[in-house]
């Protein structure tokens, strides 16, 4: 047996031992999103519009992690709401912020293995690095958004007919603090270990440091990490106030 086949047993055992029955649900919603990245790049191989289809990915992606594996419940439909929300402001914002990086393409470091390669694709590039961002970044969103709408929903639940909304934000944003600086630990944790072989990699080229840091593939990793930071420090509070509104509207009706 492979590395890869008993270090998916020991997966598959942890889960169960750890979640129990919910560990269906888990395993096969990894494998419902593994299906839908195929879908993806099918899709976008077949010519479709690379922000629509990559919208409707993170958007798949959504449901399937939190309506499905968690339930679709009061704290999951404030988790989706508040990310759903925040990614039209991002949109907004982020686009074009991230066409103006002129990060799309290949760096010239890979050129010359590439060359024998065919690069007449269907796909626009600055389009193709828009969409990596938003699927790079939606995961920390969704991470970060459910954190925060299950605690709220939990603080809420404890208190619940003696709690106004002023109490309960300021109980959330205690939680989002505690949170929001292990989040961004993480992300730059994440960065490290992406970025560690690239660095090698330039150092073996002898690329000087200040070339390096201006690199296309450089930048591309830490533009993912800041705007990934960015909107975990954003989707936190955001989610905070949306979830508050929620449950607190959903009891007056």
């Amino acid at each position: 047996m492979s590395v890869l086949g008993v270090l998916l047993i020991l997966f598959i055992l942890c889960m169960g031992v750890i979640i129990g029955k919910s560990s269906f649900y888990v395993l096969s919603g990894l494998f419902m999103n593994l299906l839908l990245f195929l879908l993806l790049i099918f899709f976008l191989n077949q010519g479709f519009s690379v922000y629509l289809i990559s919208l409707l990915y993170i958007l798949g992606n959504s449901l399937i992690t939190l309506a499905y594996v968690n339930g679709w419940n009061e704290k999951t439909k404030a988790a989706f709401y508040s990310m759903l929300l925040f990614l039209v402001v991002l949109g907004i914002v982020f686009i074009p912020l991230i066409q103006s990086l002129a990060v799309h393409g290949f760096p010239a470091q890979e050129m010359e293995e590439l060359a024998v390669m065919n690069l007449e694709i269907p796909i626009r590039f600055s389009e193709l690095s828009v969409s990596v961002l938003f699927i790079g970044v939606s995961g920390a969103l969704i991470d970060g958004s459910m954190a925060i709408a299950s605690a709220t929903t939990e603080l809420y639940h404890r208190r619940e007919g003696t709690i106004d909304f002023s109490r309960l934000f300021q109980s959330s944003m205690a939680v989002v603090k505690s949170i929001l600086n292990s989040t961004i630990n993480t992300l730059l944790f994440a960065f490290i270990s992406s970025s560690l072989a690239l660095i090698f990699w330039y150092q073996d080229l002898k690329i000087p440091w200040q070339e390096m840091i201006h690199s296309k593939a450089f930048v591309d990793e830490l533009a993912i990490i800041l705007l990934s930071g960015v909107g975990v420090a954003v989707i936190l509070p955001f989610t905070s106030v949306v979830t508050c509104w929620y449950l607190l509207k959903r009891k007056t009706r």
